[in-house]
């Protein structure tokens, strides 16, 4: 994954492949990554979103496909990755990682119990992906306006500029990624129209990039 800094391997010295083999045969996630959260979810996201250039999940919320690594990722698991870290930040990860599964309903409860519990960084912005996806634009936009000026979306807006698509349509503004423009695209898509494959690329992107922002977060 180019997103995850060229990552082939994990802290433990196993590929990806063999990683999420190993999770989803039952393997406790601490003997499979070690103590590296920004590996296991490089191993999500290699599961979950495809390789660098793949359309991604789909813009709509649909059930898990691999549900044996969704149940590898609970917060029990993400615990005994990042012990020191603070539940709210496990909390906001873990929203993400099952956000990145398809497992909707887990990931909306992980952002909600995040921000209850005072998670300010990454938990608004997961909250707002799901609701993109559920799809409510209305409650999307919402939870955008409490994320606001995220300090991912200049990088993120950066990144989406490479990728080509019809006229106009990537969405950036003058502070980088717009996400209220996101979801007016993931709204108006078509299927099988060509803003719909911008639309799941951006999406892709965007997980990606805010996967591996959040799980750094972790320490």
């Amino acid at each position: 994954m180019a997103e995850f800094g060229g990552r082939v391997a994990t802290e433990t010295g196993l590929g990806l492949d063999e990683a999420l083999r190993r999770l989803e045969s039952g393997e406790a996630a601490v003997d499979v990554v070690g103590t590296s959260p920004v590996d296991l979810a490089a191993v999500v996201a290699f599961a979950a979103l495809g390789a660098e250039g793949s359309d991604g999940p789909p813009l709509v919320r649909r059930p898990p496909e691999r549900p044996r690594l969704v149940a590898a990722v609970s917060e029990e698991a993400l615990a005994a990755v990042a012990p020191r870290a603070p539940r709210p930040a496990r909390l906001a990860l873990l929203a993400g990682l099952l956000q990145a599964l398809d497992a909707w309903d887990a990931s909306h409860d992980a952002a909600q119990e995040a921000e209850d519990r005072g998670e300010r960084e990454f938990s608004a912005y997961w909250h707002g992906v799901a609701h993109r996806r559920e799809p409510d634009a209305g409650n999307a936009s919402y939870w955008f306006r409490r994320v606001g000026r995220h300090p991912l979306f200049p990088a993120l807006g950066e990144a989406a500029r490479s990728l080509a698509g019809p006229e106009g349509a990537i969405p950036i503004g003058s502070g980088g990624w717009d996400p209220f423009a996101m979801i007016d695209l993931c709204s108006r898509a078509g299927r099988g129209t060509d803003r719909e494959r911008l639309a799941r690329r951006l999406q892709r992107l965007e997980m990606a990039m805010l996967l591996e922002a959040t799980a750094a977060a972790l320490g």
